[in-house]
């Protein structure tokens, strides 16, 4: 599972509702829907940029589209820092509304998307990530004992983004999880992402140390980037870390928190040995990973009920909130999954 940038879509007026609508449609063919579910991905998305408009005082809209084997899918994620909802059932019934629609948006977007969530905190927005797949049906468990959810987005201005990442299961179950930050931003920052990106997906390493020493040969010749690589091992309960440069990585579970530690340095570049580091959890895990383009101040205990979110939720709700607009932005939580 590769992580390619999303598409974003500002709504701040009328026009920008057919924008992203027109942007959606665009993505289906890729991600193999046919014309029914094109038409309700339209109307999924139509719905909720209009409800961005009216309800949350404009706000975003991303596009996320992916293909496997005979499945794909296009994820929306609709963002806004409006009012917010006190009651959210409430407003999923049509005909509840608190302005001058006839209150089927909400609705209507469930009832059309394969998909469907949303939080939402009374003076602080509201978030909804939802879905159409291909034949309408479910999609594979990202990884073993684990969920994935991303947000990958270039710099404002930017077609490209140096903030990349990627995913890959090893011969005996383990996640292996790259994320990248190509130095600066634009197409050398991406050529950068690109490489990384390339290495770890055609490196026979394993472990995250000799890893990230194969993506320091596989870099060089571009401006390097800041990397870290993670290995998730749900039988043992471990996670194996190693990361060079600006990728900060947080997770919790029962037995506490932990923040990760990277080195200084420009992988392709100047790098010093790698430095593996190993942290133990039990329980349900929550690991959420990021590049400089989000601020650290986040604290995900004062959103009430977020951690309980699909990975998606938790980082666009990040996303939209502590996005610093002059950089790339790159967020991938990782969650244990229920059996």
């Amino acid at each position: 599972m590769d992580g390619t940038a999303v598409v974003s879509v500002p709504v701040r007026e009328q026009t920008q509702v057919a924008e992203a609508r027109r942007k959606a449609v665009q993505l289906a063919s890729p991600a193999g829907l046919g014309e029914q579910e094109c038409a309700r991905l339209a109307l999924v998305v139509t719905e909720a940029a209009t409800n961005i408009l009216r309800h949350g005082g404009g706000g975003e809209i991303l596009l996320d589209a992916r293909s496997s084997g005979t499945s794909g899918e296009v994820t929306v994620i609709a963002l806004d820092s409006g009012p917010g909802m006190a009651n959210v059932q409430d407003c999923l019934r049509d005909g509840v509304t608190s302005g001058d629609s006839p209150g089927t948006g909400l609705g209507a977007i469930q009832r059309q998307s394969d998909h469907f969530d949303v939080y939402s905190k009374p003076g602080n927005g509201t978030a909804i990530v939802c879905g159409v797949r291909a034949g309408g049906g479910r999609s594979a468990p990202d990884l073993p004992g684990l969920e994935v959810g991303a947000v990958c987005l270039p710099r404002i201005g930017e077609a490209v983004s140096g903030d990349t990442w990627s995913v890959r299961v090893t011969d005996r179950g383990a996640t292996l999880l790259l994320l990248c930050d190509g130095l600066g931003h634009g197409l050398g920052a991406a050529d950068a992402a690109d490489a990384a990106r390339a290495g770890f997906r055609q490196s026979k390493e394993r472990m995250p140390e000799p890893l990230v020493e194969d993506l320091h040969r596989a870099l060089r010749g571009t401006r390097g980037a800041a990397v870290a690589v993670v290995r998730i091992e749900p039988v043992e309960r471990r996670i194996l870390f190693a990361g060079v440069g600006n990728i900060a990585g947080y997770f919790r579970s029962r037995e506490g928190q932990a923040r990760t530690v990277s080195q200084n340095g420009v992988v392709g570049h100047n790098m010093s040995k790698v430095k593996e580091y190993e942290y133990g959890y039990g329980g349900d895990l929550l690991a959420v990973f990021h590049s400089d383009g989000l601020s650290t101040k986040w604290d995900i205990d004062s959103y009430p009920g977020l951690a309980t979110r699909h990975p998606t939720m938790i980082a666009a709700v990040l996303y939209r909130d502590f996005k610093r607009v002059r950089d790339d932005n790159l967020i991938v939580v990782l969650k244990t999954r229920d059996p």
